[in-house]
């Protein structure tokens, strides 16, 4: 019954056993506020069913136009940008040199003596793959290693 109750009634009022003069905010100066005495004595205005709608229309009625796009790159703000970055790649172009200095230093490269060891060269070859072949027997096959044995 009490669930029925507060369904038709949603408007909760205090309870009569508390004092709502014990809430920290009451100012009890408001009892003799003249602007509350007129609020209390005004009447209700009856709103008409199509209130919401007709404001909300003369709300987008009296809404400002879009402006379109080329409008808004035309304003002073964008304008005064792209000002502001041309005149900073001019100075930027300007105050560049016009030949402009290799940043890596040239390298000097010795020259390369020339071999003199060339009768050597073979015996060296050979005694290397060897080697590779000692470590690693499937690099050659038998009758390449008889032949750089011989």
């Amino acid at each position: 019954m009490d669930e029925f109750c507060l369904l038709k009634n949603p408007i909760m009022t205090p309870e009569p056993s508390k004092n709502p003069n014990s809430l920290p905010d009451f100012d009890p100066g408001l009892e003799n506020d003249t602007v509350w005495n007129l609020l209390d004595e005004a009447s209700l205005a009856e709103v008409s069913p199509g209130f919401v709608s007709d404001t909300l229309r003369r709300i987008r009625l009296e809404a400002p136009a879009p402006t379109p796009w080329w409008q808004k790159l035309l304003s002073p703000g964008p304008l005064l940008a792209s000002a502001a970055t041309a005149a900073a790649a001019v100075a930027i172009m300007v105050s560049l040199p016009e030949n402009p200095t290799p940043i890596a230093p040239q390298v000097e490269v010795p020259p390369v003596a020339p071999v003199g060891d060339w009768e050597n060269l073979e015996d060296t070859l050979a005694r290397e793959l060897l080697s590779g072949a000692a470590e690693d027997p499937s690099l050659l096959s038998d009758e390449e290693i008889v032949a750089l044995l011989y």
